[in-house]
């Protein structure tokens, strides 16, 4: 498996998200109202129905990861993925894996990074929050 380097959000507004690749043309992506459903998107153990952002998204993430893709929204009027009660109880996600939100201290990156012998990005991640002026965690690896 060939794996691509990260699609980076550039900039978001409650109008348009702008979106980059490495080797692609930035991507503007309005955040109108999406005149079609996409039916049978599936993430994780979730499956169901979202918003299509269009065909202009569609092309550019298909051309850039190498097979069919579509960029789709969450449809919060229709859909619902609450989290486990075993772990965070009384949220419900989207797209997420499993919670609300995930965090990594830059700290903690660095003394991780100092272990391995090729270093990782934050981006390998996904952190919704990147925190900075952390104590990194106490314990071992």
């Amino acid at each position: 498996m060939i794996i691509k380097e990260m699609i980076s959000l550039v900039s978001t507004s409650p109008f348009l998200i702008v979106i980059r690749a490495p080797g692609m043309d930035v991507r503007k992506v309005p955040l109108a109202e999406p005149s079609e459903v996409a039916n049978g998107v599936s993430v994780w153990e979730w499956s169901g129905s979202a918003f299509d952002e269009g065909d202009e998204a569609s092309d550019w993430f298909s051309k850039y990861l190498g097979k069919p893709s579509h960029l789709v929204r969450f449809n919060e009027a229709s859909q619902s993925r609450p989290t486990d009660p075993n772990y965070a109880s009384g949220y419900k996600i989207k797209f997420n894996d499993a919670y609300p939100f995930l965090l990594i201290s830059q700290k903690s990156l660095d003394v991780l990074n100092e272990q391995l012998k090729e270093p990782v990005s934050i981006n390998r991640f996904r952190p919704k929050y990147h925190l900075f002026l952390i104590q990194s965690f106490i314990g071992r690896i």
